[in-house]
C-alpha cells in the first residue's frame, strides 16, 4: 500500500467512508474523517474505534483500503492533489 494511496482518500472531497485492512487480518471502519487521521509523513494512522479508544496502527501493516458504499471509479482517477 503506498502512502499516496492513504492521503488520496483520507483527503478525498466530498469524504467517502473506507475500510483498511490490516496484514493480521483486521479491519478498520473509517466512516467519517474524525474517525482516522495520518501522523506526519504518513508513518501511522490514528483511528477512533467504535469503543472510543484510540489506535495508532503502522501504515506498513495495511494491506488493503475500499470505499464501504459503492463508489464512482471516476472519482479516483487522474492525478492527485494531495501531494
Amino acid at each position: 500500500m503506498t502512502t499516496e494511496h492513504l492521503i488520496r482518500f483520507s483527503m478525498k472531497l466530498p469524504f467517502e467512508g473506507f475500510i483498511l485492512s490490516l496484514s493480521n487480518g483486521r479491519e478498520l471502519h473509517i466512516p467519517h474523517p474524525e474517525y482516522g487521521q495520518l501522523e506526519q509523513f504518513a508513518v501511522a494512522v490514528i483511528v477512533l474505534l467504535p469503543t472510543r479508544q484510540i489506535e495508532v496502527v503502522d501504515t506498513s501493516l495495511i494491506v488493503s483500503i475500499r470505499t464501504i458504499y459503492a463508489s464512482d471509479p471516476g472519482a479516483w482517477t487522474g492525478p492527485t492533489n494531495a501531494t
